[in-house]
């Protein structure tokens, strides 16, 4: 169900035009803003907590109450998906040149950063929905999309601002290395996995550290894709070289299922 519900909802953010009219948020800024306004608790840590997680909580169960068939979850998970994907289309800022005007791209900047932005941008609209809704249900992606949602909106100069870095961390760190495993497959294997053999180290790990898979991302759009156009924009290839890896991504689940019904 995971699979066909991912595959769905994907379609649905691919085909249905503006959906980021779907996916507002609106809500959830007026809820923090209110929270950290009104509610002193005694640490920062626990302020981040219950802002992410209460909504998150209440979703769920309003959810679960509403939807209680197998395939009322498949519409539950297909309908979460679909909000949680995004906010933002890559593919149309791509197809409509728009990308690096709206992410403050400089028109000459060098090809390593607009794909490093491109991958972080992938990371955070699909690949770590994807990941935390695999392991954690809905649940998983509703809490990556508010956690990245509150990232977002939080600047520097906040003082929550450290501490919801660090649950970004948590929450990408694992999605990194799943991405930088199935960048590996969708491109050349052996020199990818060199590329990361010293990100393998405790002090990296430690670290939670992911500028191992951009430096991969880099690698890999301008050393394995031999078989490009020379008129394609880098930010074309490096869209079809994330795209590749979501396709990895979902033979992945797709096998998992497999090896579920065999059991």
């Amino acid at each position: 169900m995971k699979l066909l519900a991912l595959i769905i909802a994907f379609a649905i953010s691919h085909f249905v035009k503006n959906p980021e009219k779907l996916r507002q948020f609106d809500w959830f800024t007026i809820w923090v803003n209110w929270f950290k306004q009104k509610v002193k608790l005694p640490t920062k840590e626990l302020i981040v907590i219950i802002i992410v997680s209460l909504p998150v909580l209440v979703i769920s169960l309003l959810a679960m109450g509403l939807f209680n068939s197998m395939v009322g979850e498949l519409l539950l998970a297909v309908l979460v998906l679909s909000y949680s994907i995004g906010p933002k289309s890559l593919d149309e800022e791509v197809v409509n040149n728009t990308l690096r005007e709206k992410h403050g791209i400089r028109k000459n900047a060098q090809a390593a950063v607009v794909i490093k932005k491109m991958t972080k941008l992938a990371m955070h609209r699909w690949f770590g929905v994807f990941f935390w809704y695999v392991v954690l249900g809905v649940v998983g992606a509703v809490l990556y999309r508010l956690s990245e949602r509150l990232f977002a909106m939080t600047k520097d100069s906040d003082s929550l601002y450290p501490i919801v870095k660090n649950l970004m961390k948590i929450l990408n760190y694992p999605v990194s290395w799943v991405m930088v495993i199935s960048l590996a497959i969708a491109s050349d294997f052996e020199r990818i996995y060199k590329k990361c053999v010293p990100s393998m180290k405790m002090d990296s790990i430690a670290k939670m550290d992911t500028s191992f898979l951009y430096e991969a991302a880099d690698f890999a759009v301008e050393n394995c894709e031999v078989d490009t156009d020379e008129k394609e924009s880098i930010e074309t290839i490096t869209l079809n070289v994330l795209n590749r890896m979501l396709v990895v991504w979902l033979v992945f689940v797709s096998l998992l299922v497999i090896l579920a019904v065999m059991r």
